[in-house]
């Protein structure tokens, strides 16, 4: 697979992203989640944008990396292998701190058992006992998307691209248009139009790849300058609720009462909390992970070549012998 050009705007729409997800569950906690309050609008509006873009840019930069990859089985298991080591192990962790620090602080999730636990884990959309869809680290409802996105673009991945891609489109929009009468709840909740957004970003992509376009040096040069949080920003996105509620305490307990500066203090504090986890959990874990993949990859290799070799192999290696 031919190593693709990096776009440092991503990182840098990967950062804003974050930081409007972070804005919006800030003014969210200072208008009390009223519908009536402007604050409210402002924050969906803001968060539904940040969503929005993750699974655009997750739309693309899959197309975009797997571009020469369609076409067979190894391609699409090390395609998910790579996903899942990407994703899963820092929102394992997550989760069980978040498990762990709602029973401790008796927050909404203190009731939570060994059933919402294996469901999280396993990003499998479940009903709490609330009503709500939400994992037990809330931030996991959209990983829940991603890993079905995931799933289904690496079956995708098993066949030549142009039937290939073509494929998991078809797949994405016929969820969406059908899902609803599954009868499948589960099903139903993976319906959802959000699941567009997975497509507009496959769309930009081929249009990218297909027309030869590249980044303008300019702009690239400008989103430099946001591409440490842009690679800090899964980090940020996982852990913002818990520092969000910590900052609050801290404000009120201090003797303030909640204000807008409770927006930028908040996102300035998630930030920096994000970049220290990356760097000191994510960055090394998953530089662990890769590298144990990387390894089992060439023993395979090594294997291959050497049963070769003993059963004869090419001409080439039996005249070298």
């Amino acid at each position: 697979m031919s190593k693709n050009p990096k776009i440092h705007s991503l990182q840098a729409l990967r950062a804003v992203a974050a930081s409007l997800v972070v804005i919006d569950h800030t003014l969210l906690e200072l208008s009390d989640n009223a519908p009536s309050n402007y604050l409210t609008k402002i924050a969906y509006i803001l968060g539904n944008t940040g969503v929005y873009s993750f699974f655009a840019l997750s739309g693309f930069i899959m197309v975009f990396v797997s571009w020469s990859g369609f076409g067979g089985v190894s391609a699409s298991i090390n395609f998910f292998w790579r996903r899942m080591i990407r994703i899963a192990p820092l929102y394992w962790i997550g989760t069980l701190a978040a498990l762990g620090f709602h029973k401790v602080s008796a927050t909404h999730g203190a009731q939570d058992s060994w059933r919402e636990l294996a469901y999280s884990v396993a990003f499998i959309p479940y009903r709490g006992s609330d009503g709500a869809w939400s994992p037990i680290l809330p931030q996991g409802w959209t990983l829940n998307y991603e890993m079905m996105f995931y799933v289904i673009f690496a079956l995708g991945l098993c066949i030549p691209r142009k039937f290939g891609l073509p494929i998991v489109c078809a797949v994405l929009l016929t969820l969406v248009l059908v899902g609803g009468q599954s009868g499948s709840p589960v099903i139903t909740y993976l319906a959802s139009p959000i699941v567009l957004w997975f497509l507009l970003g496959i769309a930009l992509a081929i249009i990218w790849k297909y027309w030869e376009l590249s980044e303008p040096t300019w702009i690239g040069k400008s989103a430099e300058r946001l591409e440490p949080i842009g690679d800090a920003s899964y980090s940020l996105y996982l852990v913002h609720g818990f520092v969000l509620t910590m900052v609050l305490r801290f404000w009120v307990g201090a003797g303030g009462s909640p204000s807008l500066w409770l927006v930028p203090v908040s996102l300035v504090v998630a930030i920096v909390a994000g970049w220290v986890i990356y760097v000191a959990i994510e960055r090394p874990l998953l530089g662990l992970l890769s590298s144990k993949n990387k390894i089992k990859s060439l023993r395979a290799r090594t294997t291959k070549s050497a049963t070769s070799v003993l059963e004869g192999g090419p001409a080439s290696i039996r005249h070298n012998i």
